[in-house]
């Protein structure tokens, strides 16, 4: 007697993420600034020599249902004018992209940036992330709630986040303006060019300092207040370059 056993096939669909990309020319110019508001998920920010500002996205939210065809995505905080849930405004050689997603959505987004222009970030602590930042040549505004990492960049540097580390590396030190790194719980990790001229600063509250430099410090600008606070000039002193932390190690390194 033979038996039938009916043999179950299970299709898999895979569906491959399309990136989404929106391009915006301007001149890559230290005149030049780019704000970027509310954007969720991991960010990467990433500058060249080019002379268009291009974020990409591979997020399937953006696609437009059968029954919305015809029709145009509507948010309450905005007018998505870029197709990826993005409202840009333009001023002269200033642009700035905010996300129009609410916060139960999430999406990720990748930015080229011509190299020389300046950069804003705010990053409220409900949207998370972590952000990435390498290869700029101009000013770096930095406030968020998360780990945010930065290589190949030469400042000047604001930098402030909540809760998250905060990892530098300098490719040089420009001297047109003062660097503040700060973190509240979180490490600081910064890697400097040994020759760098600068006017240090450290201090933390509830953590360690430590430093392959030679920090020869003024005996009297150097206290304890809760913690440790020290001040020492690099290679003669310059470029006022200060790191701060409430709760965590700071680790400054020669590059």
């Amino acid at each position: 007697m033979k038996y039938v056993i009916p043999i179950l096939l299970t299709v898999f669909v895979w569906k491959q993420s399309v990136a989404q990309e929106f391009k915006v020319t301007v001149e890559n110019s230290k005149e030049g600034q780019l704000s970027l508001d509310d954007m969720p998920g991991d960010l990467r920010v990433e500058g060249y020599s080019g002379n268009e500002i291009v974020i990409t996205s591979t997020s399937d939210r953006f696609e437009t249902p059968e029954k919305a065809k015809g029709l145009k995505a509507v948010y309450g905080g905005g007018t998505d004018n870029t197709g990826i849930a993005l409202e840009m405004e333009k001023n002269g050689n200033k642009i700035s992209f905010r996300c129009l997603l609410p916060i139960t959505k999430g999406a990720e987004y990748q930015v080229k940036v011509p190299d020389n222009l300046m950069l804003r970030i705010h990053r409220g602590c409900e949207r998370g992330g972590e952000t990435s930042i390498q290869n700029l040549k101009n000013e770096i505004d930095f406030d968020g709630c998360h780990k945010v990492s930065l290589k190949s960049v030469t400042g000047p540097l604001v930098i402030s986040t909540i809760s998250g580390g905060v990892e530098v590396v300098f490719g040089e030190i420009s001297k047109d303006k003062p660097i503040s790194i700060a973190s509240i719980s979180g490490e600081v990790d910064v890697t400097i060019p040994a020759k760098a001229a600068v006017d240090l600063e450290m201090s933390t509250i509830n953590g360690n300092m430590y430093s392959d430099f030679d920090l020869a410090a003024d005996s009297k600008s150097m206290r304890k207040v809760g913690g440790n606070n020290v001040r020492s000039q690099l290679n003669g002193g310059g470029t006022a370059l200060k790191l701060s932390v409430i709760s965590g190690n700071i680790y400054l390194r020669k590059g």
